[in-house]
């Protein structure tokens, strides 16, 4: 039997092991290509599209004789007929088309339906092929936009290029088309081939209709010149413990440059569960805008703080203090005494009231005015970006400030970034709620990474480790894609390599492996660092692990190339903290019930006997936190009755 092969898209034609077929007239192929699209049709339609200005006498014996002369050049069996009405092609000759063809085949033909092939007066007939055009369009669009929504296709570069092509191939003016490519070639960080998008788009617009670029357009191009920027800052580096996430990074910066540039933006609130990188990305995209000439402040939340007033905003008004002592920064004299107020103050019993270190009371409405013309006055010369991170944590009196300075300044003097874990507490929701109703925040949520992207994660991380039975398969159903765990898990095979058949710890059975490998010295070490609400200084340290100074800073120097602690300098003091909650929390619970006791109490005396020196207000709040938890409540309630009078 013959094989025929039928071209629609493009110009049409029909072709018998490989020859071309001629047709004897063009209304006899017109109806070819009819069947072949429409597969099964009858007798008074084809009249009706073929022969409409006709009689029906005569359109029957045209159309008998256009279906002999295709049984002519094709087979006498080519058309089958159903009763006295009904005509379809007879598919044992398989005259399949690229109609036929699946969606991820025919959407990225570049080719017209029937190109260039025309009837004389029949009108009806270009009707028909008008609208299989338009279908042809629509399958096409529809899958193109369908593909460039997933992220994944932002790492085939060549086929993100086919599929952007065929779209600006079929509209070359359409907005929507430059957008989404110029947004794609950005998360592809392929910014030239999107200002080549761009420059193209833009002639074709004057060229043909004589219009210029959109301000969404214009905005877009310079937001990729800024990304191309922040790209040559952002270097991919193992050590950094960061991979992926370039959609998330890209929506965060753009907002960033929408804000810098005196555009409508938002500001961003990262959520995810535990351990899907929130903190990780807040820190990327803090490195990334570093050197971008704006004033960038830093604040972190901890859940041992949750009940301390202003402490959330500690961090970042120390920040202010040490730019200012380095003169980085100049402030007015009330400006000045407004931070050293909210480094030193304290709460009273008058919720509306602050207790400030120089024994002055304030009002919490003046704070909130002192706040916000400190960041106006900031704002007169930088443009802020504050960071928040484990929003969940912050306390009452600084959800309430952080409200107030939003709702006033919010995306037009001071954006802020700020991650937020989606089981967090019920307290922190009001603040989101407020915010978001406004249109002062956005929520971008993170998820953990998918099969591909771990998939994708594992092959960059273990470069160079041989992949000899690696199965990242089992990678992915230990860790769930979870960032903080599989980071950890590829870390460990890395330095242990893989052993197949081994199964992958999760979390917890991870920190257990890893602080079995310590030495009894360097456990002891860690064990009393969890002790401490947030950090501890050396003198601290020793307090607890009876150790001479130069034998506790030799254990904390192998601590620290570990995973579990950092170094960090606050003030004129170098202070030691574990480098995730996760680790902290999994060592402190593992104490027993009597050190645990025996060592809070040991601390709050520790603090208690320097009631007299500079940093005791400094001290109280944490004094009467180790009381409690060392299980003297009285003393607590004492210290708190002594603070609250103060």
């Amino acid at each position: 039997m013959s094989e025929y092969q039928v071209t629609l898209l493009g110009i049409p034609g029909v072709f018998n092991n490989g020859r071309i077929v001629h047709f004897p007239y063009r209304k006899a192929e017109g109806i070819f290509y009819y069947l072949c699209v429409e597969k099964k049709v009858n007798r008074d339609e084809l009249i009706s599209v073929f022969w409409g200005s006709s009689d029906e006498s005569t359109g029957r014996k045209n159309l008998r004789q256009a279906l002999f002369q295709i049984r002519r050049c094709l087979d006498k069996d080519a058309i089958l007929l159903h009763g006295k009405n009904s005509l379809e092609l007879n598919p044992k000759f398989g005259f399949g088309s690229e109609w036929d063809l699946p969606e991820a085949d025919f959407a990225l033909r570049q080719d017209r339906f029937l190109d260039f092939f025309y009837l004389k007066d029949c009108p009806e007939f270009e009707v028909w092929v008008e609208n299989k055009r338009r279908i042809q369009l629509s399958r096409c669009l529809d899958y193109i936009k369908s593909e460039l929504a997933e992220p994944l296709v932002c790492r085939d570069i060549t086929r993100l290029r086919r599929l952007i092509g065929t779209w600006e191939y079929w509209k070359p003016w359409d907005e929507e088309m430059v957008l989404t490519g110029m947004k794609c070639y950005m998360q592809a960080e392929k910014y030239d081939w999107g200002i080549q998008m761009y420059h193209e788009y833009v002639k074709c617009l004057r060229r043909d209709l004589d219009e210029e670029p959109s301000h969404a357009v214009e905005l877009l191009f310079r937001t990729m010149f800024h990304r191309k920027e922040v790209s040559l800052i952002r270097k991919t580096d193992r050590k950094d413990h960061f991979f992926g996430r370039l959609a998330e990074l890209q929506y965060i910066d753009e907002r960033i440059f929408w804000f810098l540039n005196h555009e409508p933006s938002a500001s961003v609130v990262i959520e995810g569960e535990v351990g899907v990188g929130k903190t990780a990305l807040m820190q990327q995209i803090y490195e990334m805008n570093r050197d971008a000439g704006v004033l960038e402040l830093v604040s972190h939340c901890y859940c041992a703080e949750a009940d301390f007033p202003l402490k959330s905003w500690r961090d970042l008004f120390k920040q202010l203090e040490n730019l200012q002592n380095e003169g980085k920064i100049r402030l007015t004299e009330s400006s000045t005494a407004l931070i050293h107020l909210v480094l030193t103050g304290m709460a009273t019993e008058n919720p509306d009231v602050v207790h400030g270190g120089n024994g002055e009371y304030l009002s919490y409405m003046a704070l909130e005015n002192g706040v916000l013309n400190l960041l106006k006055e900031l704002a007169g010369r930088w443009r802020i970006i504050l960071y928040f991170d484990s929003l969940q944590w912050m306390d009452i009196v600084s959800r309430r400030l952080l409200q107030r300075v939003m709702i006033e300044l919010g995306n037009r003097q001071v954006f802020m970034i700020a991650t937020c874990r989606i089981d967090g507490e019920q307290d922190i929701r009001g603040l989101l709620a407020a915010l978001r109703e406004r249109d002062i925040i956005t929520t971008l949520p993170l998820s953990c990474f998918t099969e591909a992207e771990t998939t994708e994660i594992a092959g960059n991380a273990l470069q160079g480790c041989g992949d000899a039975g690696i199965s990242t398969r089992e990678i992915f159903l230990r860790t769930e894609g979870n960032a903080l765990v599989l980071m950890d898990t590829l870390n460990m095979i890395r330095q242990d390599g893989w052993k197949e058949g081994r199964p992958l710890p999760r979390i917890d059975m991870l920190i257990q492996l890893w602080l079995e490998k310590l030495t009894k010295e360097q456990r002891k070490v860690l064990d009393a660092l969890s002790i401490f609400v947030e950090h501890a200084e050396l003198e601290e340290l020793e307090l607890l692990v009876e150790m001479d100074r130069m034998e506790l800073i030799e254990v904390l120097e192998q601590l620290l190339l570990t995973r579990f602690v950092v170094e960090q300098t606050w003030d004129d003091y170098i202070i030691y903290k574990f480098r995730h909650r996760f680790y902290k929390d999994y060592v402190y619970q593992h104490l027993s019930m009597g050190k645990r006791r025996l060592w809070h109490h040991a601390v709050a005396r520790f603090y208690e006997n320097q009631k007299n020196g500079e940093r005791w207000l400094e001290l109280l709040p944490f004094t009467i936190r180790q009381y409690e938890y060392s299980g003297y409540p009285e003393k607590a309630d004492t210290l708190r009755n002594l603070q609250n009078n103060i």
